[in-house]
Parts: structure tokens; sequence; C-alpha cells
């Protein structure tokens, strides 16, 4: 490292900036090598891997290894999974579209209530990566408890939206910076709001078995 206090902070942001690139690159890189179709669930999965293990603090990790293990190991239940979560959306995406095209009233009230749902369902998506690769539940148990979480932990989901919104809109002031950083910086936001979530959530369970 260098003396200069400045430079030293120019290092680590440039160093940042390299391995978050190299993330994005091998989770691009890996998904092809699924075929986008298989390999978008288990290179994301690999992805959060990383990213989890840098928001708790471990930063000197091999990047290449960590991802290659994760997806390799999820490849198949993270496929699973999220065929799991794909059929799900579809079967919403469809109930909308027919409430918003039938000519029977009746169902026009179920319009609301469906947008609920769907609101729990975003929910679940934006949990289930973090919790996939922190705690060992997986199967359907995961996708349960990442539905659940919307109810223990609503305000991680509001920090979600505002977050993930205001890198959506950087992304699309500076559309270049997709390729770089299209996937690693909204993972590594997820996961730290998520693991916020995670540990406050551990903290009160602990209180609640000493009393």
């Amino acid at each position: 490292m260098f003396t200069n206090p400045l430079i030293n902070k120019i290092y680590s942001l440039s160093n940042w900036i390299v391995k978050i690139c190299y993330v994005n690159l091998l989770w691009g890189i890996f998904m092809l090598v699924g075929l986008i179709v298989f390999g978008f669930f288990p290179a994301t999965v690999a992805l959060f891997t990383v990213c989890r293990k840098w928001v708790l603090g471990d930063r000197d990790i091999s990047i290449f290894s960590t991802f290659c293990s994760a997806y390799k190991k999820e490849f198949i239940p993270s496929n699973l999974l999220g065929a799991l979560l794909l059929f799900i959306g579809l079967v919403l995406y469809a109930d909308l579209l027919m409430i918003q095209q039938t000519t029977i009233i009746v169902l026009h009230y179920l319009y609301v209530p469906l947008l609920l749902i769907c609101g729990l369902y975003l929910s679940t998506i934006l949990s289930f990566f973090p919790m996939y690769v922190h705690y060992d539940t997986k199967g359907f148990q995961l996708i349960k408890n990442a539905f659940l979480i919307g109810f223990i932990a609503p305000i991680s989901f509001v920090k979600h939206i505002i977050g993930l919104g205001i890198i959506s809109y950087l992304f699309i002031t500076f559309p270049g910076s997709v390729l770089l950083f299209g996937g690693c910086i909204p993972a590594l936001y997820m996961m730290w709001v998520a693991n916020s979530a995670f540990t406050q959530y551990e903290r009160k369970r602990a209180i609640q078995q000493q009393t």
C-alpha cells in the first residue's frame, strides 16, 4: 500500500471497480455457458455467493474459484427452484391479463387483491437469491421463507425498491455502465439490504428464545 492516504483511497476504489467488473464478466460468461435459459439462475446464485462474502467482510476470496464452485454446486437445484418461481410468475401475469380483459364484472373485484399478491411475489423474488446463499434451507422451504420475509421485514422491501430504482435510473442515464456493473452492483445492494434484515431478525429471535 502507498503512504499517501489519497493515493491509497484511489487504489482501493480502482481495485474494487476491477473486482466488480470481473464478477460481472463471470456472471455473463457463465450465463452463456448455460445457454442463458439454464445459466441464469446458477450464475446469479454464484454472483450472490461472491457478494455475500464481500458484504460479510471476506474481501480477499478467490473470486473465480468461489464463483465456479457455487455455479457447479447449485446448477440443478437453482434451476429447479427458478423454474418454479417463473411458473408462479407466469400464472400471476396470466391472471392479471385475464382480469383486465374479462367482461365479467365480479372478477374485477379480484384485481386489487391480485396486485397485492404480485407485490408479495416481487418481495419473494428480491429475497430469494440473498436467502439462497445465506441459509442452508433449500427446496420449497426456501421459497416459503423468502415469501414470509415480506411480512417479517417490510422495510427491507421498501429499501430494495428505492435503491434498485435509483440504480436503474443511473444505468438508464449511463447505459454503457450496464455492461460493466449491470449484475454485480444490484446484487451487492440487494445482499447488503437482505443481510441487514437477516441480522435484525436473528437478533429478535435470539432475544425471544432467551425470554
